[in-house]
């Protein structure tokens, strides 16, 4: 794959994957040989053929989710490599994935921050144009109507390889499924006109009072693509490569296992942890979405410390980089802030819908409970 091609052109896939299965196997071979220059870029349509969740790669499961309602329930959940939140992907509702490397000279953004309002803006204004609905883009990454979401988009940017990935809610969701499953709390709505999971979502067949077909939601992910990289974009059917299904296989086994899943959780983070240490935990909503601080403090100092997301910084790995940086400074907001606000401004750090600010308050919240 040559960089620097001069005429957007894209490989269009349509599969029927769970959002679960997507996330965790097909995206990160895809992504793979993006990064290696082995696969073109690419956009998948899929069709979700069964109810799943995944959560951000940044998430703890057990504070995302109420795991015991979703073995109950029969959902299946997975914690993703790309950050964000927990995403409810129901039957019969369809994901557009959207895998770029930002080095074409026809890719119109060149970072997250960037790209959140470019595309997702032209996405709005395909679905108001192509259905007659008032579609806005709601910063960072939602598309909503009469203030529901229609539309939520997530994205990945790593080695230059950048995935968006916006779920389109098609059929209604069960809201006492989806509110029984996704933990929400109240920070995470205090700016919501809906105060719940739930009510906060709406769909296609719920705003057009009818079904849609599989041809229309395929019509406005083509159309999207126009919009973004204009008229003449390329568009070939093709299918997944040898390798990439290879891959896919290798990435189910690993993502499907409870020593991923747990990874960020206090059950393993925190297991060797001194049972002396006083224990504090906080959230605060930025922009960007709901932040959230597990916090081991000990002989004056930060003991141990969990950084939780639900946005989209990248590198992703920049919130390892402030625990590393915030463990065994003093429980002051002063130290602690300048060890952030180094990481913050370091080069190649994007945190999207984040001010320097916002960390300040909750590291403030989680101090003032130790």
């Amino acid at each position: 794959m040559a960089r620097g091609r001069d005429m957007a052109h894209l490989r269009l896939l349509t599969t029927e994957y769970t959002y679960a299965e997507l996330s965790t196997s097909i995206s990160p071979a895809i992504e793979k040989y993006l990064e290696e220059q082995r696969s073109p870029n690419t956009l998948v349509v899929n069709f979700f053929r069964a109810n799943s969740i995944t959560i951000g790669v940044l998430e703890d499961p057990e504070k995302s989710l109420n795991l015991d309602f979703c073995r109950e329930h029969g959902i299946e959940v997975r914690r993703r490599q790309n950050p964000g939140g927990a995403v409810f992907g129901t039957q019969g509702s369809v994901m557009t994935c959207l895998y770029l490397d930002l080095g074409q000279d026809w890719v119109p953004f060149k970072s997250i921050r960037e790209a959140f309002p470019y595309f997702i803006e032209r996405m709005a204004a395909v679905i108001s144009e192509q259905f007659g609905l008032k579609a806005s883009y709601r910063p960072v990454n939602d598309i909503e109507v009469g203030g529901r979401k229609l539309v939520a988009t997530s994205a990945r940017l790593e080695a230059e390889i950048l995935t968006l990935r916006s779920v389109i809610n098609v059929f209604p969701v069960d809201r006492e499924l989806i509110a029984g499953a996704i933990i929400a709390r109240p920070e995470k709505f205090a700016d919501k006109v809906h105060k719940d999971g739930g009510a906060r979502f709406t769909c296609f067949q719920d705003e057009l009072g009818r079904a849609l077909q599989r041809s229309e939601m395929h019509e406005l992910a083509v159309a999207t693509m126009q919009k973004v990289f204009g008229q003449e974009v390329i568009l070939e059917r093709g299918a997944l490569t040898t390798e990439e299904q290879r891959f896919s296989h290798d990435y189910q086994d690993l993502y499907c296992s409870d020593e991923w899943y747990f990874a960020n959780s206090e059950r393993i983070r925190f297991a060797g942890a001194d049972p002396s240490a006083s224990r504090a935990e906080a959230y605060h909503k930025a922009p960007a979405g709901l932040m959230g601080l597990a916090l081991l403090g000990l002989q004056g100092k930060v003991h141990d410390v969990i950084l939780l997301a639900d946005f989209h910084p990248s590198p992703y790995s920049v919130m390892g980089r402030l625990e590393d940086a915030l463990r065994g400074q003093p429980l002051k907001l002063e130290a602690l802030m300048a060890q952030v606000e180094t990481v913050y401004n370091a080069p190649g750090v994007e945190i999207p819908g984040t001010e320097l600010s916002d960390f300040a308050t909750l590291l403030d919240k989680g101090l003032k409970q130790l």
